[in-house]
């Protein structure tokens, strides 16, 4: 960040412009902060970037403090189980549909799957106490789940445990990752507004030989952190 940024995060930090509050025009904030308008403008950029702005939709130029919104950074395998536990609080979810149906061809391509081949297909709020931290679905191949019902599930039991029970075991995640927008349905759920920045996150699960045994597409409410061989 440029030292205006820096001086202006701290403003927003000390609490002198509040959530959700329009930041002044860039001439006001020269003549509060100094330096010229070309400095200014890439210092709210990179407040953007880092977070502490965003930009106010429709409305041209002008940011705002950016309400946080985010459970923090999750490392590792980004469980929100563990780190709901590690943070002492309770996990749990709450399945919303759950239902057999042909695999799309995004989701056979990244599962391997045969066209035709079904998959079931589960929707649930993910949540650390009371507060929502993500949206997921989870496909399972239907050949390798016979059986399996949504009560298999209820009561906030873990995927993996009932993967685990049909014989497969998890042992290597392949993730990819985008940012979106949080859609109507997907924001009232998570009680926002639309147009929300998120995370998506597509993870296809394969067992120790290397078989993709689960795909999960899940919208996180926190940082992921990574940690890289290099």
């Amino acid at each position: 960040m440029n030292a205006l940024a820096v001086k202006m995060y701290d403003a927003i930090r000390k609490g002198e412009y509040k959530e959700n509050e329009v930041m002044p025009d860039v001439a006001t904030l020269v003549a509060k902060f100094g330096g010229d308008e070309k400095t200014v403008r890439e210092g709210i950029g990179d407040l953007v970037y880092e977070g502490a702005l965003e930009r106010v939709p429709g409305a041209g130029d002008q940011v705002r403090v950016r309400k946080p919104y985010l459970w923090g950074l999750v490392t590792g395998n980004h469980s929100f189980t563990g780190e709901a536990k590690k943070r002492g609080q309770k996990p749990g979810n709450r399945i919303l549909t759950f239902e057999k149906r042909p695999a799309w061809p995004q989701v056979a391509k990244r599962l391997q799957l045969e066209e035709g081949d079904e998959v079931n297909v589960m929707e649930r709020l993910l949540f650390a106490d009371d507060k929502v931290v993500g949206l997921e679905f989870s496909y399972m191949p239907s050949k390798f789940y016979p059986g399996v019902e949504r009560e298999m599930f209820e009561g906030g039991k873990s995927t993996f445990a009932v993967m685990e029970k049909f014989g497969h075991i998890s042992a290597k995640g392949v993730d990819e990752l985008a940012v979106a927008t949080l859609e109507p349905r997907e924001a009232e759920l998570f009680g926002m507004d639309p147009g929300v920045p998120v995370l998506i996150r597509f993870r296809v699960t394969l067992n120790p030989e290397g078989v993709p045994i689960k795909g999960s597409r899940a919208i996180y409410l926190f940082n992921p952190g990574y940690t890289l061989d290099i």
